[in-house]
């Protein structure tokens, strides 16, 4: 198989991990409003469909969670999408 899929898949879901696992374990303030979705705000660039994702995840956990547990929701949620983008560049490594 092409070495170079495995290397494109690295780069581009490492980018979304990294970035994921920035926002769940970026400390924040307390009285920080709508800083969740701060490391997604970059503007309009090829990955804001990531920024989108978690901007909706915001909005859900504003929806449904006491404002006590959307900080919880959101960093569990950013932290496991981190684990299954790497969990992505481990199945391109292991089967390409």
């Amino acid at each position: 198989m092409e070495v170079w899929l495995p290397w494109l898949a690295t780069v581009l879901f490492g980018y979304f991990a990294i970035t994921s696992l920035y926002a769940g374990v970026k400390p924040y303030k307390k009285d920080e409003e709508r800083g969740f979705d701060d490391p997604y705000t970059y503007g309009t660039d090829n990955f804001a469909i990531i920024g989108l994702f978690f901007i909706f995840v915001l909005w859900v956990s504003e929806k449904l969670f006491p404002p006590r547990f959307q900080l919880i929701v959101f960093r569990m949620v950013a932290l496991l999408t981190s684990l299954l983008m790497i969990g992505l560049i481990y199945l391109f490594w292991h089967f390409f």
